[in-house]
Formats: structure tokens, sequence, C-alpha cells
């Protein structure tokens, strides 16, 4: 029973919020009990009544002012709980960025829930809202990504700069591709180390399941301050090498590309979720030949003609014991590690064409980001292309967006 009320309780005054008719209901019966006080006062004050009905109006209406009393007091106390916890929640930033390719995703219900749970809530309003249609194609489009990314950045920044509070936390929730968050993360900490970004969990239907948080028990994460720790309780970090026969097809617009340069392929699998060719992460081969892969190279950044050997370098995470998910307080230590290893791989990968593909929630994409942002993360490639998986063509394609840090110079 207490573990029950702590959960309902936490956090703080979350309560509060979860059911909002309880400070109006608290009013309410207050005025309801005051009323009633006051008419029995009232009927008292003429006299001319028997001892017995004296007697019972005076019981009501001191009953009826200390109920009137507890109801303000309570509806007085929960109504200021629920400021200070609005207050201590700061704004909240709505970052939507819909697909061409995803499954349908409602999640108003959701935002609704968000829009309770802050004392701002702000959309960030994305390149389909200020130009014409946009919806993050992987065809041909893709080599816009870069540019719509920017954009999305700099609404963002302008937003900011117009509602921003000293001492106001900032909340961000991020429906996005996983490239677009890790991106956006990383642009909008670089353009401003002062930035405060808390990254929270929202509602989602991805290839790793289905996530619902319980947003009245949650708390965002600061990524930018996270340490280098080498993992928590229960989470297994390994590193495998896996050689692949890469083929590349493109348009007829990137004939000029220079061949030769060495290629390598950087892989984040954090969880269960497969990512082709590579065996599933229970079903390894003791010897296995080199896979294939295939891209579709649209950003026009893979310096490769025909066939060509690469080797996919692995950094694999799966949840603890029998989870298919991982809690919300390992996210900081998935980050962490995630920017340690591609900052490693990128010293030890040096002259080379650097490829990231993953199978991460975009809440820690994000947050990578914002930890690859900060000033002490020096050693994160200038170069970095993301790999990013098209469902309905079962394929991989290279969009146009840079994720190193020569992003930032733009």
């Amino acid at each position: 029973m207490g573990e029950r009320l702590r959960g309902w309780l936490h956090p703080g005054w979350a309560w509060t919020v979860r059911y909002p008719r309880i400070v109006p209901f608290g009013y309410s019966l207050g005025s309801l009990a005051l009323g009633v006080g006051l008419s029995a006062l009232g009927a008292l004050v003429p006299g001319g009544l028997t001892a017995a009905q004296d007697q019972r109006l005076q019981r009501l209406m001191w009953i009826a002012f200390v109920v009137a009393a507890v109801a303000y007091a309570a509806a007085e106390v929960a109504r200021q709980g629920r400021n200070r916890m609005l207050k201590r929640n700061g704004t909240a930033y709505i970052v939507r960025e819909r697909a061409r390719d995803w499954d349908a995703d409602d999640s108003d219900d959701f935002h609704g829930q968000v829009r309770r749970r802050f004392a701002r809530v702000l959309e960030v309003p994305g390149p389909g809202r200020t130009g014409r249609a946009w919806d993050w194609p992987l065809d041909t489009d893709a080599r816009h990504w870069n540019g719509k990314v920017t954009e999305l950045v700099r609404s963002f920044r302008v937003l900011y700069l117009a509602s921003r509070e000293p001492g106001v936390p900032n909340a961000v929730f991020v429906t996005a591709w996983w490239a677009v968050a890790l991106a956006f993360g990383r642009r909008v900490t670089a353009g401003d180390r002062s930035l405060d970004l808390e990254v929270w969990q929202r509602r989602s239907r991805g290839r790793a399941g289905k996530v619902d948080p319980q947003i009245w028990r949650q708390h965002g994460h600061r990524f930018g301050d996270i340490p280098a720790v080498q993992g928590s309780a229960g989470l297994v970090f390994r590193e495998l090498f896996w050689d692949a026969d890469l083929t590349v097809v493109r348009g007829n617009d990137h004939g000029g590309i220079p061949d030769g340069n060495p290629v390598s392929v950087l892989l984040l699998r954090f969880g269960h979720a497969p990512w082709k060719p590579l065996p599933a992460v229970d079903a390894e081969p003791a010897d296995p030949d080199p896979w294939p892969l295939t891209l579709q190279d649209t950003a026009g950044v893979i310096p490769v003609k025909g066939a060509a050997s690469v080797r996919i370098h692995e950094l694999r995470c799966t949840p603890p014991g029998v989870a298919q998910q991982f809690d919300w307080a390992d996210f900081p230590v998935l980050a962490a590690q995630a920017v340690a290893w591609v900052q490693r791989k990128s010293a030890e990968l040096a002259g080379h064409v650097l490829l990231l593909g993953t199978t991460i929630p975009n809440e820690l994409a994000l947050g990578i980001g914002i930890a690859a942002g900060q000033e002490s993360c020096f050693a994160w490639p200038s170069h970095l292309w993301p790999i990013v998986y098209r469902k309905p063509a079962d394929s991989y394609v290279v969009p146009h967006l840079e994720l190193g840090t020569d992003a930032v110079r733009e």
C-alpha cells in the first residue's frame, strides 16, 4: 500500500495535474459547505427555534464551516503544489518530425498529458510547417536532409530565445528519425553551450517494440553532463567485427566520386532489434562469410564505384535479463558509452569515410547528439553519415545529413 501511495504521489505534485479536477472540486466543495454553514447561521440569527432545532442547526453550521475550511485549504495547497511542480518542470518543447515511411502513430493523447505536466508547452515548427510540405523522404529527395535539419535547428533557436526564462528548465520531446534527432541535438548544443535541455521519453511504436511511458512518473535526463562511466549494473557492452561486401546504389549525378578511399561502418546495436544483413543477436555464426550490404547513397559521400569490402564495427548492448527494452534510467549510460566508442573508433579509423548505423530509440539518439555537442567532446569525427532503414523497401539509405563536427561550421 505504501509503495502504491508513493508511486501515486511521485514525483512531487504530479497527481494534481494527472487529476486536474481535484483543485476545482476542492473549491466547489468548500463553497457548497460554506453556503450550507451560512444558511444555518441565517436561520439561527432570528431565533424562535426550539432547543433541539437550535442544537441541530449549530452542529450543522460548525460541521459545514469545518468542511469548508478543510476543502479550501486542501484545494489551495494542491493548487500551489501544482504550480510549483509546473514551474519546476518548466517549458516543454515538442519536436514532431514525422516521416513518409512511418506507420501511423497517434500521440495526441500523450501530448495532451504533456500539456498538463508543464507550465508551458511549445511546438517547434519544422521545415514542413515553415515552407513547402516536407516529410523526411528516403528517395532522391534525401539529399536535402542537411538543409532541413538546419531549418529545424534555426526554428528551435528562434523559439527558445523568444521564450526562455532564467532558471526555468527546458524539456524536449522528440519524434523524428534517429539521425535527425542526433543531428538536431548536436547542432543546438554546439551552437549554444549554455543551453540546458532535459530529454523526456515519449510514446512510440518502433522496431524495438511499443513504448508507453508514464509521463506522471518520469523525469528528464540531462545528457550534457553525463560522466564517462564504464557501465551500470546489468549492462554489458561488447564490440564485434563483421566483414561485408558493399554494393553502392546511386543516381547518375554522383559520377565524379573518387574510388579507393577506405570505408568503415560503425553500428550501435542497443537492444534485440535486427540490423540486416547481420544475424540476430542470439544467432551468431562461428566463422561467417562476408555479409552482403547494399546502400543507396543519395548523399554521394561513399567513395566506392563498384563492389568493395568493408568492415562493420559493432558496439552491442542488450537489456539485462529477459527484458526487451532498456529502463529509462539506463539511457545516460548508453549515451556515454556510445559517444566514447564513436570517438575512439574515429581515432582508430582516421582517414576512413565513416557511416553510422543504429538500432536505438530517438531519445537516446538525441542524448548522444547533446553529449557529442559538448565542448569536452573534442574527438567526435569531423564527418559522419547516417545509414537509415527504409521499411517499405527493406533497404538502407544514406541521406545527405552531416552528423560530424563540420556541420556546425555551416
